[in-house]
């Protein structure tokens, strides 16, 4: 997962290489003259004010963008909100000066790219949470979080952990999230300290609003090596793949 891509800002000129949501090959380019931003009423009315500096202004924009793949050319919209910043730069001539220029921070992508590859293996309802997830990221963080906590359960579900519990009067109870990342921990304690991870971010995301984009990016991180252990089989994979070379080229 490439981080970067998630944090960074739009220019009128620069997009940063968000993934093609459909051929995934591609990376998503302005559509030349597509960009449209709108300088809010809020924003306008501020400028009469005595300590109005140009970094006061607030935008809104919208902007079209496409696959880079010729044979694909998927359109995806985006939009959000945006702003002016300033640095200082030095002219040997005319010496220090401060120059301004717009950013555009994106709040909407539709179709929204996947923020990290899932597993082609991956259980349906499991992509579907997750996607929601993506969806949501950029505009709704604690929304987000409590759509990896769903993803989260029904990969538990995949991998046979239970949801209830008999009890000794033969009735059933339900188990919580936590109780089966409990399980779960018992043959799996490292990846099981993960998913307790992701439990206690969702925890937050439905009873605060603490939750970050930056916390997202950690618990999408989180997720894309789980999913690759208990999908893909990564570590086993690379432990028969040393095996291997140490059976062959061992003891020479």
């Amino acid at each position: 997962m490439k981080r970067s891509l998630w944090t960074a800002r739009m220019t009128d000129d620069y997009v940063p290489s968000w993934p093609c949501p459909v051929c995934s090959k591609g990376t998503l380019i302005m559509v030349p003259k597509s960009l449209i931003s709108k300088e809010t009423i809020i924003s306008k009315r501020e400028r009469i004010e005595d300590y109005w500096t140009p970094d006061f202004v607030d935008y809104v924009f919208a902007a079209w963008l496409k696959c880079s793949q010729p044979n694909c050319e998927q359109e995806v919209v985006v939009s959000g909100v945006g702003g002016v910043e300033q640095w200082e730069t030095y002219d040997p001539e005319a010496g220090p000066e401060t120059v301004y220029s717009d950013y555009f921070a994106p709040k909407y992508l539709s179709p929204m790219p996947d923020v990290f590859e899932i597993p082609k293996k991956c259980p349906n309802d499991t992509k579907e949470h997750l996607r929601a997830g993506f969806k949501l990221f950029l505009s709704d963080q604690s929304a987000a979080a409590n759509r990896i906590r769903v993803a989260v359960e029904t990969l538990l579900d995949h991998l046979s952990i239970p949801r209830k519990r008999k009890e000794a009067n033969n009735k059933f109870s339900d188990l919580s999230l936590h109780k089966r990342i409990e399980i779960f921990m018992k043959d799996e304690p490292s990846l099981g300290v993960q998913l307790m991870a992701l439990k206690w971010l969702g925890n937050t995301a439905s009873h605060e609003a603490g939750v970050t984009r930056d916390d997202l990016l950690d618990a999408f991180e989180i997720l894309e090596h789980i999913l690759a252990e208990v999908i893909e089989k990564r570590s086993d994979r690379v432990t028969e793949l040393a095996r291997k070379l140490t059976k062959k080229h061992g003891r020479r």
